[in-house]
């Protein structure tokens, strides 16, 4: 990294954490509400909830949705494995659908060929900072009755006809892990505007305790007898945000403007080194899309690719394919099938896919150094 994203500001912060002595959240959770009041009112949603990383939104984000053991949810193929393990630690089975080949997103065409009856959900992720296409996704979405879950974990402030992603689905989740448009260092964000969904995804990420905020009652347990009794009124694990985190993760929400500006100054240095150069392809954002990337998605020439997220090669999941059962034991239909040539146009896109990172804290150079490496691969 060329230029510290991290400093006085969120040192302040941190040294408050530390001068109250309560560094784990607990029921007010003062600065962890601050941040999740922050976000909620950056993105325009109504509730925002805090936990401990990105993939532990995505579960307690479906878990808010009401999934059961044995419901399938339609992943994209081409997306990090920390989309669709959350699936399979809730029960439920990931049923994996073709993308668009220039973008690695979700396409419409494979979102329609992986429903069948057992469908409830489907993941939507804004992949590299890229915007999936929103109008004819949730169209299909909303003809066969499936929620829909956005993972923007790698998209903060990427936009769909002038609204934010993070604001079309049921749910939505962040990622504050390092490397993201804003950090933590690992961390995530869960938000919705239905009550329910946020209710269930708070006591999920909190061991069944109902610690509720936005003015929401809190249900209380009654003695068992003369047996008092803490409240863990559902299953779940804890994914609590610490107070720490979450003081870090509201002095980088203040500067993600400034973030967003400079990683917009190094796409176009990199566009700049690159545009017109053959066997080059620059990213294709589609019709009323504002992306703003994560990583910047270059075409180079088959076999070049250097993208290595196509979930069903992994190993985890060829274990699934030799026992029929996912890790938890729920049996796989005869019609999910793990296998290379599933999702021929993810795999085909891999191979071409090269990104390209433009975290905020490179500088120029870097980026015109990692372009011109780009170049001599493709040459050969």
């Amino acid at each position: 990294m060329a230029a510290p994203f991290m400093d006085q500001a969120e040192l302040a912060l941190l040294q408050a954490v530390i001068a109250s002595q309560e560094l784990w959240r607990g029921l007010a959770g003062n600065f962890a509400v601050r941040f999740e009041s922050a976000f909620a009112e950056h993105l325009g949603r109504s509730f925002c909830h805090g936990v401990s990383a990105g993939t532990a939104a995505n579960e307690c984000a479906l878990f808010g949705l009401g999934l059961q053991p044995g419901d399938e949810v339609i992943c994209p193929a081409s997306a990090p494995a920390f989309v669709s393990l959350p699936v399979v630690s809730l029960g439920c089975v990931p049923v994996f659908a073709d993308c668009d080949p220039r973008t690695l997103l979700l396409s419409p065409e494979g979102l329609e060929a992986a429903i069948t009856p057992r469908a409830k959900a489907v993941m939507i992720v804004h992949l590299m900072g890229q915007v999936a296409p929103l109008d004819d996704l949730l169209a299909v979405a909303r003809r066969h009755g499936l929620r829909v879950h956005e993972d923007c974990a790698q998209a903060y402030d990427a936009t769909w006809r002038g609204r934010p992603v993070g604001t079309f689905g049921d749910s939505a989740a962040f990622s504050l892990q390092q490397s993201k448009h804003i950090t933590t260092g690992e961390g995530g964000l869960v938000l919705s505007d239905d009550a329910e969904v946020y209710r269930r995804a708070v006591t999920f990420s909190n061991s069944g305790l109902a610690w509720y905020q936005y003015g929401l009652d809190r249900p209380t347990a009654a003695p068992l007898g003369d047996v008092r009794t803490r409240g863990h009124f559902s299953f779940g694990h804890n994914y609590r945000l610490s107070e720490l985190a979450a003081a870090v993760g509201l002095a980088q929400l203040a500067k993600l403007a400034t973030f967003n500006a400079r990683r917009r100054e190094l796409v176009a240095a990199l566009e700049d080194e690159l545009r017109d150069v053959p066997g080059i392809g620059l990213a294709q954002p589609g019709p009323h899309t504002g992306p703003n990337y994560w990583t910047y998605p270059l075409q180079v020439p088959d076999g070049l690719g250097t993208y290595a997220e196509v979930n069903y090669c992994e190993p985890v999941f060829q274990q699934m394919q030799a026992d029929r059962r996912t890790s938890l034991g729920i049996p796989l239909p005869d019609y999910v099938q793990y296998v290379p040539g599933a999702c021929p146009m993810a795999e085909a896109g891999a191979r071409r896919m090269r990104p390209i990172s433009v975290h905020h804290g490179l500088d120029v150079a870097q980026i015109r150094t990692a372009a011109q490496a780009v170049r001599a691969a493709v040459a050969g």
